[in-house]
C-alpha cells in the first residue's frame, strides 16, 4: 500500500498505519529505532513490513502479505513528531482503500427444475460510487450475462433471468442470481469488478445436472 512523504523527515519520527474500523486500530508502527508492534492488531501479525530505511527516504509504503478478504477496508498512514506531552501531526501522508476479490475458482451445481441458482462473487464492502460489475461468458463465444449499469448489451439467452443485489456498493456482494436455470447455462462465468483504475475478476463454474428433478404426482 503506497505512502510517500515528500517533506524533510521529522526529528524523532513516529510513523503509523491504522485501520479505523478495527480495535485496536494499529496495523503497523515504525519508530526511529525500528518496528514497534506490541499494540498491533493480531490479525496482521507476521504479515506486515516496511522498508528498513523508510523513515530516512520518506517511502512509508506498507507491504501486506497473504491478503485475505477481511483485509479490505480504509487504511491511513501518518507521521507524527512527539514533543514532551504534545503530539504534533507533521503530515497525513496517505489514505488508502484496499479491495479484495478472491482469486479462487468457485464451483456451483444446480439441478434440473430448480427455480434459481446463485453464482457467488464477493469483494470488499463500501465500494466507490462509480464501481461497475459485469458477468460474462466466453465459451463457446462471448456473451454478456449481466451488467450492473445497463442490460442494453445483455445476450437474449439471459433476458429477464438475471439479478444482482441492489446494495452491492455497500455490501460488496456482487453475486448473480440466475432464474429458471436451463440446459445451456452450464459452463464458466466471469465476474468482473471495475473500480477506480483496478479490474478484479473471479471465475465461477456452473454445473447443470439433468434428470434429478421429478414433479410430484398424486394418484386418484
Amino acid at each position: 500500500m503506497p505512502c510517500i512523504y515528500s517533506g524533510n523527515p521529522p526529528e524523532d519520527p513516529f510513523l503509523i498505519w491504522t485501520r479505523s474500523d478495527l480495535s485496536p486500530n494499529s496495523v503497523h508502527l515504525r519508530r526511529e529505532n525500528g518496528d514497534d508492534l506490541k499494540n498491533q492488531n493480531q490479525r496482521f501479525r507476521n504479515r506486515t513490513s516496511m522498508n528498513p530505511d523508510a523513515l530516512d527516504t520518506g517511502n512509508f509504503s506498507l507491504t501486506l502479505r497473504k491478503p485475505e478478504q477481511d483485509d479490505g477496508g480504509n487504511y491511513s498512514c501518518k507521521t507524527e513528531r512527539r514533543h514532551q506531552t504534545r503530539i504534533m501531526i507533521q503530515t497525513v501522508s496517505a489514505h488508502f482503500v484496499l479491495y479484495f476479490l478472491s482469486a479462487d475458482q468457485k464451483e456451483v451445481e444446480v439441478t434440473e427444475g430448480s427455480d434459481s441458482v446463485v453464482l457467488p462473487c464477493t469483494t470488499s464492502s463500501l465500494l466507490p460510487e462509480d464501481t461497475s460489475v459485469e458477468w460474462t461468458r466466453s465459451e463457446p463465444e462471448f456473451m454478456m450475462v449481466h451488467s450492473s449499469s445497463s442490460q442494453r448489451n445483455q445476450d437474449g439467452f439471459y433476458r429477464d433471468r438475471t439479478e444482482m443485489n441492489k446494495d452491492f456498493l455497500r455490501t460488496g456482494d456482487v453475486s448473480l442470481t440466475l432464474r429458471k436455470p436451463r440446459d445451456g447455462d452450464d459452463g464458466r462465468y466471469v465476474c468482473t469488478v471495475h473500480r477506480d483504475q483496478d479490474v478484479l475478476r473471479q471465475t465461477v463454474v456452473l454445473k447443470y445436472v439433468k434428470g434429478q428433478y421429478r414433479k410430484s404426482s398424486w394418484s386418484s
